[in-house]
């Protein structure tokens, strides 16, 4: 007979409050960066039209990482196989 072991106690990162607290922490960076933008000037911009505008940074990648996803979801579909591929 094989002996199971106990369920062990979650790991740091499995319990919700520490889920909560990184989740929050990381809320507080994204909104202690996009307010630094306030303070900051790019003193050579490449697109200076755009990158001048408030958050600029912050929205051009969030897009970028959407468009990943998106583009992750359509690769996914050209590339996948049959559930029995190496079976065969």
């Amino acid at each position: 007979m094989t002996e199971t072991k106990p369920p062990s106690d979650p790991s740091w990162f499995e319990k919700p409050r520490n889920i909560n607290l990184m989740i929050g922490v990381l809320v507080l960076a994204c909104v202690a960066l996009v307010l630094a933008d306030l303070f900051y000037e790019n003193p050579h911009p490449h697109f200076p039209k755009w990158e001048n505008v408030f958050g600029f940074q912050a929205w051009f990648g969030f897009i970028a990482f959407v468009i990943i996803v998106f583009l992750g979801r359509l690769l996914r579909v050209i590339v996948r196989r049959p559930e029995d591929y190496y079976d065969r």
